[in-house]
């Protein structure tokens, strides 16, 4: 995660030097986005570790969840079924409460306080600029792009 960062800090320093080239409104607009941003993406690393780690207090342990994902290698006995039958069977795990509960506290980590309080200052940042007259919408999407960018980067080029 720190490689991640250190390639987005790199991107929007460069990000800095043409915002600068152009006005000093592309600068405010491209900062901005970029702080949101970053506000967004720690929310949403916040509120999703706090999911792991509730789900890791409750009963299955998580390893065991990664590597028998869909329970194929429960001890049950093996009846042979027809593939409607295996069909129904699945279905019926997919509806049952397990599903819901799972959804349910997944919803933790997209309704985290931190997430929200990022896309509210986005909000807000977007309003005043237009209130103010000095929204550039290109400089403010490059900010925005920067961290989704340095990630993507990341994934293709930093795997060592």
């Amino acid at each position: 995660m720190r490689k991640i960062f250190a390639i987005a800090f790199f991107v929007d320093i460069v990000l800095i030097f043409w915002s600068i080239s152009f006005d000093r409104y592309a600068l405010i607009n491209s900062q901005l986005a970029f702080i949101a941003s970053l506000l967004i993406i720690l929310g949403s690393f916040q509120g999703y570790k706090k999911v792991v780690q509730k789900k890791s207090h409750l009963g299955r342990d998580i390893i065991d969840g990664i590597e028998d994902r869909f329970e194929l290698y429960n001890e049950e006995e093996n009846r042979h079924l027809s593939a409607k039958e295996l069909f129904e069977e699945e279905k019926k795990k997919v509806k049952s409460q397990k599903a819901m509960k799972n959804f349910v506290l997944g919803l933790g980590g997209f309704f985290s306080m931190y997430r929200l309080f990022g896309y509210l200052f986005l909000v807000v940042v977007v309003l005043m600029l237009i209130r103010k007259a000095i929204f550039d919408p290109v400089s403010f999407l490059l900010g925005l792009a920067v961290l989704p960018l340095s990630a993507m980067f990341y994934a293709l080029f930093g795997k060592e």
